[in-house]
């Protein structure tokens, strides 16, 4: 207070004098202080003669403050002439607050507290050393002065003084300090009717604010708030509604003499969830949002309330709990086979999963999104619809494999690394259990069908779907030809299954922009397949690839094969480089200069670079671990920014792909064996081997026996193997990539998303009417009429469905409304409006027939396309045409949503336009 009667005085012009207080001696304290540079010489008289004795120490240029209880009389005039104002100063704080605030005036509600001017004397005391700011338009309210030390002194935001600004300034961490500190600098007076402003703040919300905030509970403003959030809940059904009530009777003790109202504790609810809500997406916040996550927990685990959590879409608890319920539907699924109602169970449980805002960053999310498509997987029939009679069995397995099996694949080894939870892992361990039985007996189905194909000839096996290529004629038949059209860079990844590629290629058509396209003459929108040569080994299988014909040898072989295939045969210019060449680069540089001058110079054809991380991995790694993105391959992506740089269209294939080591097999010792999955055809074959023979083995007689269960290898303990007789490792996936659509110079058709229907979604989308009828059993015959043994549809019940004890006939319906639609009058009509369009009426009855299907008649982007069958980057100029002949008179029977790219279809008002049967 004596430096603010000071402050006034230097205020008023006055440099230095004599300054007279009416106080109490006994409560001041003759003390020395240094302000602004100059002395206050603080004095206590207790008579008049004192104060006489006192003014002889003033000094000129410092402050003396005489402090004495004798009044003006008293003193008389002689030594009141030596006071600043000829008189004795009365203290009075609110006096120095307005001088302080630079206000002329004070608001009512700051002076007519019963404890105002202890309040003064604290906002005297907590001024900060560049001051307080003025008072606008002169008079100093409680919301300037309470707003100004919550501004500096505890570090709030006043210009987001809302029910959220309140609660995001609870959780920082440096809150807590701020208050602590306020309090012991000034006392709890000020801190504590700071803090009622605050709470003010909140609406609805300030009763349980100000009372958790007046026990001292600030950090548990917004954890408790989250847990109102689920105790406040009015859609519960009576049992929860229950359990619900009596935590919140738990609960009371928190509040002290406070009775909130249940719409104030729901206010506070809703604001917590919408705060965290929008914070856990701000990394900067993780720290504030996993503490007050946590406390909720605990608050809860108080209350006895934690079934509750499986409610909440924020709280740790309730994603476990959500990850618990998931886990029961998984496991019903696969151990009760037949009841249709679990696909249903879990996919209702994986959507409540993905709800939670946790979901995204959780590490369990991983695994079980594996496991709900294996679920998904498991209760699909392999086939291939509209595959003519005559297509050789293992060409139609082939493309099986690289079509749905290959994804399999990929989410089993998702799945098999599991979760840190002994509760949950049996989930995943039940799933992934069922899917290896499955795909054992489809590697079994398709080494049969290897050992059993007729002699080749030609450039590979007919199907449906385009060729299956023999590995050995990809570079003469398909390579090369395109080099002629285009620039081309062949990749050779080195043991890249098809369960690999699937996530390769995935990321280098999503996160570095290429675009799939199909081979010329592939007869298909679906990505194109190759078997190796037998046995699946570098030696054999990539010489060959390499050379454009059946060969064995390593790089100098490999070499010399490919100058004769391309310059020789094919006459063009071409360079292999293999890893030596590819990891000699110079500092600085991520793409060795010879290997990136040549994929510069477009003038030279065709580039070829072998890759070999992937077969390392296989030694001495974990390929069923590594998220295989074109980063984890050494050299690959900066090789494809190399390639879109200079326009040249990319072919991505490999020699032969693999299995991995799970810890789940034995070794069979055999003499001479050729690969750890391949042996002389010596001793008697084993149920988990087959025997093959002909040209394309190159082996000593053309003979061998093959590793076929993933379980069964004759060398030593690896990472991986290959070199058997299984899909993973004989059949090789082969992707065209261009850069863009503008440098696409081959002219080569895109394709669409080219993952299977069940990874993206749920069963449902995919089961919409189909014309067709009732399906009947095949099988293949010889020539005399006699059965020859198992094909495609005479599969093991794993082959089939493993939720169908069965096969059942049903009769399909003759007609979709996709179909319905397109044949309508009123569809022919928009034809004719609509004028010359490119997309075809298979394309409208496919798209409206999967829309139907859909859940909530909603797909998102990516099943959209390959509703439509194109390319994701042209699904927008699709849909409008598709809009201008679905969406009549303007009506929305089609739309899309800007944010998310959500395809959505209104069923009813669809048959209502067209005038069909829904």
């Amino acid at each position: 207070m004596v430096l603010a009667i000071i402050d006034e005085a230097l205020a008023k012009n006055y440099r230095t004098g004599v300054i007279g207080l009416r106080g109490v001696p006994d409560r001041a304290t003759s003390v020395d202080l240094q302000h602004q540079g100059q002395t206050v010489r603080v004095r206590v008289a207790e008579s008049t003669l004192a104060v006489r004795e006192m003014l002889g120490e003033h000094r000129d240029g410092d402050w003396l403050v005489i402090v004495t209880d004798r009044d003006d009389d008293d003193l008389g005039a002689g030594i009141l002439a030596h006071f600043v104002w000829q008189r004795l100063r009365r203290p009075d704080p609110w006096e120095a607050v307005r001088a302080r605030f630079a206000a002329a005036g004070i608001d009512p509600a700051l002076t007519s507290r019963p404890d105002n001017r202890e309040l003064a004397t604290a906002l005297v005391a907590a001024t900060p050393a560049a001051g307080w700011p003025a008072a606008p338009a002169g008079v100093l309210t409680r919301t300037h002065a309470l707003g100004a030390v919550a501004a500096i002194h505890l570090d709030f935001d006043t210009d987001t003084a809302d029910v959220l600004g309140v609660l995001r300034w609870s959780i920082a961490a440096r809150s807590v300090a701020s208050l602590g500190a306020l309090r012991r600098s000034v006392g709890d007076l000020l801190a504590d009717t700071t803090l009622d402003w605050i709470a003010q703040r909140a609406g609805s919300a300030a009763g349980p604010i100000r009372a958790l905030l007046s026990r001292g509970e600030l950090a548990d403003v917004v954890p408790l708030g989250l847990v109102l959030r689920l105790l406040t809940n009015d859609r519960y059904d009576p049992p929860t509604t229950h359990q619900a009530q009596l935590a919140l009777v738990r609960l009371e003790p928190r509040w002290g003499e406070y009775s909130p109202t249940p719409a104030a504790l729901a206010a506070l609810g809703q604001a917590a969830d919408a705060l965290l809500s929008d914070l856990i997406h701000d990394r900067r916040a993780d720290d504030d949002v996993a503490r007050c996550l946590d406390r909720a927990d605990a608050i809860l685990t108080q209350i006895q309330a934690e079934p509750l959590a499986r409610h909440s879409e924020l709280l740790a608890g309730g994603l476990r709990a959500r990850f618990v319920a998931l886990a029961d539907g998984l496991r019903g699924a696969v151990t009760a086979p037949g009841r249709a109602g679990d696909t249903d169970t879990v996919e209702k449980a994986w959507a409540a999963v993905r709800a939670h805002r946790l979901a995204a960053t959780t590490p369990f999310r991983g695994p079980f999104e594996a496991a709900v498509r294996l679920v998904r997987w498991l209760t699909e029939v392999d086939s291939a619809p509209g595959t003519p009679a005559d297509t050789p069995e293992l060409s139609l397995l082939a493309r099986q494999y690289l079509d749905s099996a290959a994804w399999a694949d990929a989410a089993i080894n998702d799945a098999f690394g599991g979760v840190d939870d002994p509760s949950l892992s049996g989930a995943l361990h039940a799933v992934v259990t069922a899917a290896q039985q499955r795909r054992r007996a489809q590697e079994r189905h398709f080494a049969r069908a290897l050992a059993s194909a007729p002699t080749p000839g030609g450039r590979g096996l007919p199907a449906g779907s385009g060729t299956v290529w023999y590995l050995e004629q990809l570079l003469p038949g398909c390579v090369v030809p395109l080099a002629r059209k285009a620039p081309v860079l062949l990749l050779v990844l080195d043991g890249m299954s098809a369960a690999v590629a699937t996530e390769i290629l995935s990321d280098a058509t999503g996160r570095l922009g290429w675009l799939e396209a199909a081979l010329p003459g592939a007869g298909s929108l679906r990505r194109t397949a190759a078997l190796a040569v037998l046995p699946s080994v570098t030696e054999a299988s990539r010489a060959s690839l390499l050379s454009g014909r059946l060969t064995r040898g390593q790089q100098s072989e490999e070499q010399h094969g490919y100058a004769e295939v391309t310059f020789k045969g094919g006459k063009i210019l071409a360079r292999l480089f293999h890893k030596k060449a590819v990891d000699t680069t110079a500092a600085g540089w991520s793409v060795s200069p010879d290997v990136g001058g040549a994929i510069d110079d477009i003038e030279l054809p065709l580039v070829t670079v072998v890759l070999n991380t992937i077969d390392d991995a296989l030694d001495r790694s974990d390929p069923a671990g590594t998220v295989w993105t074109a980063d984890a391959v050494k050299h690959l992506e900066p090789l494809l920014a190399r390639a879109a740089a200079a326009g040249r269209t990319v072919v991505v294939t490999a020699d032969h792909g693999h299995i991995v080591e799970r810890r789940q097999g034995t070794q069979r010792s055999h003499p001479q064996i050729s690969s750890a999955r391949s042996r002389p055809a010596t001793a008697p074959v084993q149920e988990d081997e087959i025997e093959v023979s002909g040209p394309r083995v190159l082996t000593d007689g053309h003979r061998a026996v093959l590793a076929v269960d993933e379980t069964l290898r004759y060398g030593p303990l690896k990472a991986g193997y290959h070199g058997g007789a299984s899909a993973a490792e004989v059949v090789v996936p082969v992707a065209v990539l261009v850069p863009d659509e503008s440098r696409n110079q081959a002219g080569l058709e895109l394709l669409p998303p080219q993952e299977p229907t069940w990874w993206l979604t749920s069963p449902a989308v995919s089961r919409t009417p189909t014309v067709s009828p009732a399906p009947k059993a095949a099988t293949t015959k010889n020539q005399g009429g006699r059965q020859t043994g198992p094909t495609l549809f005479d599969q093991a019940p794993f082959e089939q469905n493993l939720f169908d004890q069965a096969p059942e006939v049903t009769k399909q319906p003759t007609t979709t409304l996709g179909r319905a639609v397109v044949a309508s009058s009123v569809y022919r009509a928009q034809r004719k409006i609509a004028g010359r369009l490119i997309v075809t009426d298979d394309q409208i009855a496919g798209i409206i027939d999967a829309l139907a299907g859909a859940t909530a008649n909603r797909l998102p982007p990516t099943p959209a396309a390959q509703a439509l069958g194109v390319a994701q980057t042209r699904l927008r100029g699709a849909l409008t045409q598709v809009q201008q002949l679905l969406n009549v008179e303007g009506y929305a029977v089609l739309a899309a949503e800007p944010a998310t790219g959500t395809v959505m279809l209104d069923v009813k008002l669809l048959t209502e336009q067209f005038e069909v049967p829904s």
